[in-house]
């Protein structure tokens, strides 16, 4: 998973940071409440773990803000040293997930952010979801065009569901890779472009079709539903 830590403690983030790369996960830190704010318009987390005493916006602030974002659904867990029932019942009702009070233990920080994702991706999703022309059955593992089968790979597919789950999201090679491919020790960023490329062709992805799958310089990619009519 690709983990946000917001935290202004150089030393608890450091740790924080080890605990979650032993355990697989790739992270970014922010020290301030501004910055991340910022980059989640960007880039894409799984978890967002966020100290309360901020400076700048506080943490509480700035849960209200992100939940004002319309396609906002990512998990978000408090640390902080605050502990009196108040506060736990403040954050909780503004939308924060979980709670952790500091000092910080390896063992349930990382079983906290297991408990958090496995609710969140509890609930049933459609077995057979449908986006524009495209249709995606989860049960048979297959996508179709206008209801004709397209012959793709394992990872292909994995591929697929990831990009129509997250449309109109900007998303980077890196956070790709951690998602689809677990980073793999095999694979690197040029397997993306190559697997993208193969997509797109397969799926016939083009604007006249009312899709358009887009190479951000630098950043990654974004897939986008799009209007026929507004082409050329």
């Amino acid at each position: 998973m690709h983990i946000a830590i917001v935290d202004d403690s150089r030393e608890t983030t450091a740790l924080v940071q080890l605990w979650l790369e032993e355990a697989g996960h790739t992270t970014a830190v922010f020290e301030k409440g501004e910055s991340f704010v910022r980059a989640s318009l960007d880039d894409r987390f799984d978890v967002v773990l966020m100290d309360w005493m901020l400076p700048g916006i506080g943490g509480d602030n700035i849960l209200q803000q992100l939940q004002q974002q319309p396609d906002w659904d990512t998990p978000i867990i408090f640390i902080t040293v605050r502990s009196r029932e108040e506060d736990v019942a403040r954050i909780l009702e503004l939308g924060a997930d979980d709670y952790i009070i500091k000092p910080l233990h390896q063992k349930e920080l990382l079983a906290r952010i297991g408990a958090v994702t496995r609710r969140r991706h509890k609930s049933e999703q459609p077995l057979i979801q449908e986006y524009g022309i495209y249709q995606i059955d989860l049960r048979s593992r297959t996508v179709f065009r206008e209801h004709e089968a397209i012959k793709l790979t394992e990872m292909e597919f994995n591929l697929v569901c990831f990009l129509f789950s997250n449309v109109g999201r900007l998303l980077s090679r890196d956070y790709i890779l951690s998602s689809v491919w677990r980073y793999d020790a095999n694979v690197n960023t040029r397997t993306v472009d190559t697997h993208i490329s193969r997509i797109r062709k397969k799926l016939k992805i083009s604007e006249e079709n009312g899709w358009r799958l887009s190479s951000i310089y630098q950043r990654g990619y974004r897939l986008e539903q799009f209007d026929p009519a507004l082409a050329g």
